[in-house]
């Protein structure tokens, strides 16, 4: 029986979570599918990924699109857009969606006017203001726009995307780690990429692109739409230090490590769970949900 989103993701509480979404029948819908070649969609996801998290209450501190799925390692605050203005946020939504003239291009006279009509109606606003707090409106809106331009692309109709994405709770720094490397380290794992440079699509690349004058400052997510970003407590340039250790490992380095024990946590991220973190804080996370305890702990 499937997991009720509620109980996966709180929306009352802060906190970290690691989300996978698939394209129907696992299909490279966003790849090379026979002589087609389908990659500018990748990029049309990075750029609806900069259009909503900007305007949702989220971080999004990695992110990986590969050809038939995408992965993103986020920080949601649903509680943040309570102290935000009503001109704030009808601001934001209008932005993360804009009214669209007939040639798809963003029709700011007909955003004014929404904006207008929305700021009159509380009701609505309140309703907004949910939205923008929830992962759940968050995962739809990024994935529809881009399911309805394939299938005009395509001449074609039906779901581009499985309906139900992945969650899983990331309830301590280490289970955090341990998933952003596993998403930055998605393209070498699977041989379509030799090194972190060459890892297209990934928000690793976009790290090593943008990131350089503040290589020993600690990790700020790539993409924000909160006013006090939440911070990973490793530096950019022992982060990438330690995702190249583990692409090109050398046993006689690793072994007793801080990057060994990165591996194994990695090791256990593949195994698809509802929460990952210590044994004390899983076991805490479970026993509010009143779920059995069927999670490994990472070690």
């Amino acid at each position: 029986m499937t997991t009720p989103r509620a109980l996966l993701i709180d929306s009352e509480a802060p906190g970290f979570y690691h989300l996978i979404s698939r394209c129907v029948r696992k299909s490279w819908l966003c790849g090379r599918v026979g002589t087609k070649n389908y990659n500018h969609r990748k990029k049309w996801l990075i750029e609806r990924l900069n259009l909503l998290g900007r305007a949702f209450a989220i971080d999004i501190h990695a992110y990986t699109i590969m050809s038939n799925h995408f992965h993103l390692v986020v920080f949601s605050d649903p509680l943040a857009p309570e102290s935000w203005s009503d001109e704030e946020v009808v601001s934001r939504w209008v932005s993360s969606c804009p009214p669209r003239d007939s040639k798809g291009h963003i029709d700011e006279k007909r955003g004014e006017s929404l904006r207008r009509r929305i700021l009159a109606d509380a009701d609505r606003i309140e309703q907004l203001r949910n939205n923008l707090g929830s992962v759940s409106v968050f995962m739809k809106l990024l994935k529809q726009p881009i399911a309805r331009r394939a299938n005009l692309e395509d001449d074609c109709t039906g779901h581009f995307f499985e309906q139900r994405f992945y969650s899983g709770a990331l309830l301590d720094d280490d289970a955090v780690l341990a998933a952003m490397s596993y998403v930055d380290l998605n393209p070498i794992r699977a041989k379509i990429a030799k090194s972190l440079e060459q890892s297209d699509s990934t928000s690793v690349q976009h790290r090593l692109n943008n990131s350089r004058a503040a290589i020993e400052e600690y990790l700020a997510p790539v993409i924000s739409g909160l006013k006090d970003s939440t911070l990973i407590p490793i530096s950019a340039g022992e982060y990438f230090r330690r995702l190249r250790a583990i692409a090109k490992p050398q046993k006689s380095a690793l072994e007793g490590s801080a990057v060994s024990r990165w591996q194994r946590h990695l090791s256990a991220l593949a195994t698809r769970q509802r929460a990952y973190g210590s044994l004390n804080a899983l076991s805490q996370w479970l026993a509010v949900r009143g779920f059995q305890h069927r999670e490994q702990p990472l070690a």
